[in-house]
């Protein structure tokens, strides 16, 4: 399998994380991955999920419950965050082997 072939399969992945029926609305999944601002709690934890997953406390989890999620929303938005900084991580990576900024591509 070469590397088009495998960031075809990511990207299907993440398209179907974002955009498939869940607990969690589309909108909010859609700006989780794609680097969006999120308000009140949530955004404050996909932030730190994207400074670093280690970093998240158990009262950032808390916090976002008090907001009204629950834990299959959260674990939707954590799953969404994850994918969309690895899909960042591997533009970087494809810009650095000098790609078009896509993994894929080359």
């Amino acid at each position: 399998m070469n590397r088009g072939q495998r960031r075809a399969i990511f990207d299907a992945l993440l398209r179907d994380v974002c955009e498939r029926p869940a607990h969690l609305s589309v909108d909010v999944r859609r700006a989780a991955a794609d680097g969006g601002v999120l308000a009140g709690a949530v955004g404050a934890l996909v932030q730190r999920i994207r400074d670093g997953a280690s970093l998240v406390t158990d009262a950032d989890v808390e916090a976002a419950r008090a907001e009204g999620l629950d834990d299959d929303q959260l674990y939707e938005l954590t799953v969404a965050t994850g994918l969309g900084e690895s899909r960042k991580r591997l533009d970087a990576v494809a810009r650095a082997r000098g790609g078009k900024g896509q993994a894929g591509e080359r």
